[in-house]
C-alpha cells in the first residue's frame, strides 16, 4: 500500500478534500476545466461565492464552505488536474507521477462516460492489491452521454429479450478484472433546482477490493 487515493470526476473538490483526511496524497481530476479551476481556487484559500435560483428570476448569493476538518494542511495533499476518465489506462502507462492507488472513487460518473469500459478496464492497472474501488451511480444511461452500444445495462437481450441490468453486468465485469464486492448500499442524492423544486436520485454505491 502507498496511502494514495484517486478521485475520478472530482468536480470542485469536495470529495477530494474528504479523501485527503484519510490519505497522504490524493490525485483528483475532472473533465471540466472550469471545475478544476474552481477546486484550485478553493484549495488556495480564496473565498468563492455563487448565485442559486430562488424563484423565477430571483436568486441569492451563497458562499463556498468546506466541511469540518478540511483545513489548509488537508487541502494541500490534493493534486487537481483536468483529465478524462476514459484515459486512465493511458495515465497509468505514461502520466508522470500518476502511479497506483489504495483507493479509487468514481462518484456519479460511470453513466456519464462515453466509454465506461475504458475506465473499468484500467482499474487493475491503477489499484494496488488489496486496494478498493468505490463506485456510486444511478445507472442513468442517456445516448447524449454514452452511445447505446456502450451501456452496461438498461436494455433487453437481443436474443432472449430478457432485461439486462447494469448492476448484474458490473458485478461480472469487476469480478473478471480481479475484484470482489465488499459493500453495497443505496445512496440518496438531492439536487436543488430552486427553493421549491429538487431532484431526488437514488444511486447504487458499491465497494470492490482488488484480490
Amino acid at each position: 500500500t502507498n496511502n494514495r487515493a484517486l478521485d475520478v470526476g472530482c468536480a470542485v473538490g469536495g470529495s477530494s478534500f474528504e479523501l485527503a483526511k484519510s490519505f497522504e496524497h490524493v490525485e483528483a481530476f475532472d473533465f471540466s476545466s472550469n471545475f478544476v479551476e474552481a477546486a484550485k481556487r478553493i484549495q488556495s484559500g480564496e473565498e468563492l461565492s455563487f448565485r442559486i435560483p430562488v424563484e423565477g428570476e430571483i436568486s441569492e448569493e451563497v458562499s463556498v464552505v468546506n466541511e469540518p476538518g478540511v483545513d489548509s494542511e488537508v487541502m494541500k495533499r490534493v493534486n487537481f488536474f483536468q483529465g478524462d476518465a476514459c484515459a486512465l489506462s493511458e495515465y497509468a502507462n505514461s502520466k508522470e507521477g500518476f502511479g497506483t492507488f489504495d483507493a479509487v472513487m468514481l462518484s456519479n460518473r460511470l453513466c456519464r462516460l462515453p466509454d465506461p469500459m475504458a475506465a473499468l478496464n484500467a482499474m487493475p492497472k491503477i489499484v494496488n492489491k488489496g486496494g478498493v474501488v468505490v463506485m456510486v451511480t444511478p445507472f442513468t444511461w442517456l445516448e447524449e452521454f454514452t452511445p447505446k452500444s456502450k451501456w452496461l445495462g438498461g436494455f433487453h437481450d437481443p436474443v432472449s429479450q430478457e432485461p439486462l441490468y447494469s448492476k448484474d453486468n458490473l458485478k461480472q465485469i469487476m469480478e473478471s478484472l480481479g475484484f470482489e464486492k465488499i459493500h453495497e448500499e443505496q445512496m440518496p442524492l438531492v439536487i436543488r433546482e430552486h427553493q421549491r423544486k429538487y431532484q431526488y436520485i437514488l444511486s447504487e454505491a458499491t465497494g470492490w477490493r482488488r484480490m
